[in-house]
């Protein structure tokens, strides 16, 4: 009776920390999941929705409808392989006590307004990054047509 008793204090003793590891595993991938939801998934689907409108935007209403329904299935099949596999990934990188403190800071209100600053079309913030990087790509395209002496890129220049 007491080897039997000895045994399974033992098991049991032995079984807490893989239950406890178990279930700190369980809380980072839901703490993991919750991030990418907040980050990757949140900006794809604002990107995907605009651009899934832009295209369908000249479809017939039938066309474009049937369309939608397609798309917007595979999306979500795609959506849940990078939520698993993202979260996945974050949850081997990073300690709860670190996904709980970024998803903190996604949650923070004054870092939600900054971002929604910087997502929002219109306003200043975007015109300022927009208007720079035009230059930028445009001083870009200049300096490589003057190296290529005018001859579209990739295009080989006649023998001299």
């Amino acid at each position: 009776m007491t080897r039997l008793l000895a045994t399974l204090l033992l098991t049991a003793s032995l079984g807490l920390p893989l239950a406890a590891h178990a279930d700190e595993a369980a809380d980072k991938l839901t703490q993991a999941k919750a991030l990418v939801q907040k980050t990757v998934i949140k900006n794809l689907e604002t990107g995907f929705n605009v651009a899934l409108e832009k295209t369908v935007a000249p479809m017939k209403d039938e066309k474009a409808d049937a369309i939608r329904k397609e798309i917007r299935a595979e999306f979500e099949k795609q959506r849940e392989i990078m939520v698993e596999g993202l979260a996945k990934e974050y949850a081997s990188k990073f300690s709860l006590d670190e996904l709980k403190h970024i998803n903190g800071i996604y949650d923070d209100k004054t870092y939600q307004k900054f971002q929604a600053l910087n997502a929002d079309p219109s306003s200043t913030v975007t015109t300022i990054s927009q208007n720079a990087v035009t230059k930028l790509i445009n001083m870009l395209t200049v300096a490589a047509a003057g190296d290529n002496q005018g001859a579209p890129a990739g295009m080989p220049m006649p023998a001299k």
